[in-house]
């Protein structure tokens, strides 16, 4: 009998009083009894256990958020009444996690299988007193997450580390949710939320247009769908696409992917040139990077790298001193002066005493081409011309050692200066191409370059896939536990 006396205590303090307003509106902290908002205050209280096992025993996996949301609202609840669970703007967020596969995202993510039982749990009188108050806190948990994901993906950049929700992420979150409470749409407003990126709206709408209806009801697309395979893939680069806080959409850059073996020069998100490009190989792969083009030349001499020369050309050297002459490369010694390579003892050279240079010489056969692009990055990492044409007509063009060989590199070097209002440069840099004269042109604006790595993207409404050449989609695919 104790046990029911304390049982039926409980359940009486989270009612509120019977003048509370269930019309008010869902945009600023309704007005609830003391007993509510002592029940949500007392259930986030760390001092007894502290904030990790408090939050563990609530089942909150951004307790801290959580508690801020409630702490800005004086711990007034924001979607449960106690007459009848879930209030308006609370059964619109539930729609919305529903919905969560629109946005390669999982609604068993945020507990929605669990919150959508209320209304049922409601009508277990064992249940009763605990719900009200634990079903708010979880929504909020699931909500402050959702639209942190949303936003910022739910790993940290270019990593496979999951990121918690703190420090801006968190405040934004909490911001954001409180907006869409004020809202009189809480779904727009809430999703408002999302990257404003050209690349992550065109493959997020492709996406939910692609979907049938049934699918996103039912959960995630299923195998009777037949989009399990494709919701896969969208999810992984809608989750890099959210990573992407760089791209500015507001001016023109350069994006290269490296999946789609492509460059675009973007304007204001209109795409209004494009170059086919040749990026590393497996063993050397392009990495991806943010920077700016600054400067580049005609007629380049090649530096050779390190690694390429005692890899590759040192075989060569060991079986002919004659292969550098043959192919246009000189060699020098640690202080930069020319060494006669027949002189050198080569079966003595190794790759851990190799202390030489190597440069080949402008022309037509030198491995940058007629342009080289440069910036700043520390990989070592630039934009060239290429003798070797014939490989941008090869549908996979992951050939280099780490380097981006463009196509119609004039045509980009145009680009630069007309941007610049540089166009009377143009006849002499035809001029030096043709007669194999190196020259510097310094850019003052510069253009911002991306190199990305994404395998699908929305091209005309609709989805486009790339080969995954590096296989980065299996490890993140794991580690976001994605079917």
């Amino acid at each position: 009998m104790t046990g029911w006396w304390l049982l039926l205590t409980v359940w009486l303090l989270l009612l509120p009083p019977a003048h509370a307003d269930a019309h008010a509106r869902p945009g600023h902290p309704q007005p609830a009894g003391p007993e509510a908002v002592v029940s949500l205050r007392a259930l986030l209280d760390t001092v007894a256990l502290g904030p990790a096992a408090t939050y563990e025993k609530l089942a909150l996996k951004a307790g801290l958020a959580v508690q801020d949301f409630y702490l800005q609202r004086n711990f007034a609840p924001a979607w449960t009444r106690p007459d009848s669970g879930w209030n308006a703007p609370a059964r619109q967020a539930l729609s919305l996690l529903k919905r969560a596969p629109e946005f390669g995202l999982n609604p068993d993510s945020y507990a929605w299988p669990i919150l959508q039982t209320l209304p049922d749990s409601l009508h277990r009188a064992s249940s009763v007193a605990g719900s009200l108050s634990g079903f708010e806190l979880r929504l909020t948990d699931a909500l402050l997450r959702y639209a942190a994901h949303l936003r910022y993906g739910r790993l940290q950049p270019y990593t496979t580390t999951p990121a918690f929700l703190s420090g801006q992420p968190a405040q934004e979150s909490i911001t954001r949710l409180a907006q869409a409470l004020a809202a009189t749409g809480f779904e727009e407003a809430f999703l408002e939320c999302q990257p404003a990126s050209t690349a992550y709206r065109a493959l997020q709408q492709a996406w939910r247009r692609t979907l049938p209806p049934d699918s996103v009801l039912a959960g995630l697309p299923g195998p009777a769908t037949g989009n399990t395979s494709d919701f896969r893939r969208v999810a992984l680069n809608l989750e890099r696409l959210r990573w992407d806080v760089a791209l500015p959409d507001s001016e023109a850059y350069a994006l290269v992917n490296i999946a789609a073996y492509s460059l675009q020069i973007i304007e204001r998100g209109q795409l209004v040139q494009t170059h086919r490009v040749v990026v590393g190989k497996p063993d050397t792969p392009t990495p991806i990077l943010s920077s700016r083009i600054t400067v580049f030349m005609t007629a380049p001499e090649w530096r050779v790298p390190h690694s390429i020369a005692v890899r590759e050309i040192l075989p060569e050297l060991q079986d002919d001193p004659g292969f550098l002459a043959d192919n246009n490369y000189r060699l020098f010694d640690p202080r930069n002066r020319p060494v006669n390579p027949w002189r050198v003892r080569w079966s003595r050279v190794t790759p851990q005493n190799f202390g030489y240079t190597i440069r080949q010489t402008a022309g037509r056969h030198n491995a940058l081409g007629n342009l080289v692009f440069y910036f700043a990055n520390q990989h070592a990492i630039y934009l060239h011309d290429t003798p070797a044409r014939a490989l941008f007509r090869e549908p996979k063009r992951a050939r280099s050692h780490g380097c981006i060989r463009v196509e119609k590199p004039l045509e980009l070097a145009t680009y630069l200066l007309r941007r610049e209002n540089q166009q009377a440069a143009l006849p002499d840099i035809r001029r030096n191409i043709a007669t194999h004269t190196t020259c510097r042109y310094d850019l003052a604006q510069g253009l911002p370059i991306y190199v990305r790595y994404t395998t699908c993207e929305a091209r005309n409404n609709r989805l486009l896939f790339h080969p995954d050449i590096y296989c980065l989609d299996e490890d993140l695919a794991t580690v976001l536990a994605l079917p």
